[in-house]
C-alpha cells in the first residue's frame, strides 16, 4: 500500500478524520496525566545455611546431642531446593488471597536473585501498586511470609532451629518508584484504538462517498434514458403529418440544384404562351365579326 495514496484518501475525508484524532489526543493526554499509575518496590532476601553443631560441640555441650536433625532439605543433593520451594510457595494462590485480605495489592513478583543463576540463594520480592505507600506494604508483607514459609517447609519433621535455613534482608524496600511503562503501555493502547477508529471512519466515509456518486451517476443515466425516449416519441408523432414521397423518377443533380428555379421559370413561360394564343385567337374572332358585319351591307 502507498503511504502517499493513504494520506491522500485521509486528507481527502478529513472531516471524517479529523474529530477522531481530535478525540483520540485528548484521551492520550489523560492517560498519560491522570490516568492510575504504578509503582514499584523491591526487596531482596538472603537465605543462609544452619550453622550444624559438630561433634566436639557435642560433647562440649551434650544437650545439642538430643536436638532433631531432621531437616529434609539438609539431606536434597541439591542445596538450594529450599529456595526453589519457598518462591513456589509465594507464588502459590493463596499468598494472593492473603494479601488481598490485608488490603493490598495482588500484582507482584517472586524470583530468584540475578547474582548467581540458578543456584543463588538471594530472593528478590517485587511488590506493584496504584500508590508508593502500598507498593511497600505488599513488599514487606511478602517478606514476612517469605520468613514464614521459611520456617514452616523446614520443620515438616520437627526439626529443630539449629538445623534449619534462615533469612537474611539484604534490600529493604525503603522507596518505591513509578513506573512509566505502565503509563507508556496505556498510552499505546489509547493511540492504537485511536488509529483504528480514524481508519474505520475514514473507510465508513469513502464507502459514503462512493454510494452516494453512483446514485448521481444512475440518476443522470436515467435522465439521459427519459430524454432519448421523448425525443424519439416526438419523432413518432411527426413522421405520419410528413408528405408521402412522389412517385417521379429520382431527380438528376443539375434538376436539384436547378429544381425549384427552373420549375418557376417553366411556369412562367406557359402562362404567357396561353395568354398570347388567348390574344390571337381574340382578335381572330373580331376580325371575322368585322367581315360579316361588312358583307351583308353589299
Amino acid at each position: 500500500m502507498d503511504p502517499l495514496a493513504v494520506l491522500k484518501t485521509i486528507w481527502h475525508h478529513k472531516f471524517a478524520a479529523l474529530p477522531v484524532v481530535f478525540v483520540t489526543l485528548i484521551a492520550a493526554v489523560y492517560v498519560f496525566q491522570f490516568a492510575p499509575r504504578s509503582y514499584e518496590s523491591t526487596m531482596t532476601y538472603a537465605v543462609i545455611n544452619p550453622s550444624i553443631p559438630t561433634d566436639a560441640d557435642k560433647i562440649a555441650n551434650p544437650a545439642l546431642k538430643k536436638l532433631n536433625s531432621s531437616n529434609p532439605y539438609l539431606r536434597a543433593s541439591d542445596p538450594t531446593l529450599v529456595v526453589q520451594v519457598l518462591i513456589t510457595r509465594l507464588k502459590d494462590t493463596s499468598t494472593a488471597d492473603d494479601l488481598a485480605s490485608k488490603g493490598l495489592s495482588k500484582q507482584y513478583d517472586v524470583v530468584r536473585g540475578a547474582i548467581g543463576g540458578q543456584n543463588s540463594f538471594l530472593v528478590d520480592i517485587t511488590g506493584d501498586a496504584s500508590t508508593p505507600a502500598q507498593s511497600i506494604a505488599t513488599t514487606k508483607r511478602l517478606g514476612e511470609l517469605l520468613t514464614e514459609d521459611l520456617s514452616s517447609i523446614q520443620k515438616i519433621d520437627g526439626a529443630d532451629d539449629a538445623y534449619l535455613f534462615t533469612s537474611l534482608v539484604v534490600a529493604t524496600p525503603d522507596k518505591a518508584t513509578e513506573q512509566f511503562s505502565s503509563r507508556l503501555r496505556s498510552l499505546i493502547g489509547v493511540l492504537v484504538g485511536g488509529l483504528v477508529l480514524m481508519f474505520g471512519a475514514v473507510s465508513i466515509a469513502r464507502g459514503r462517498a462512493k454510494a452516494r456518486q453512483r446514485r448521481e451517476e444512475a440518476a443522470r443515466d436515467a435522465d439521459a434514458a427519459a430524454a432519448t425516449g421523448s425525443q424519439a416519441d416526438k419523432s413518432a408523432e411527426a413522421a405520419p403529418a410528413a408528405e408521402e414521397p412522389s412517385p417521379q423518377a429520382p431527380a438528376s443533380d443539375v434538376d436539384q440544384w436547378l429544381g425549384p428555379d427552373l420549375d418557376t421559370l417553366t411556369e412562367g413561360t406557359g402562362r404567357r404562351r396561353d395568354s398570347r394564343r388567348q390574344d390571337s385567337r381574340r382578335q381572330e374572332a373580331e376580325a371575322h365579326e368585322e367581315v360579316r358585319e361588312v358583307e351583308p351591307s353589299r
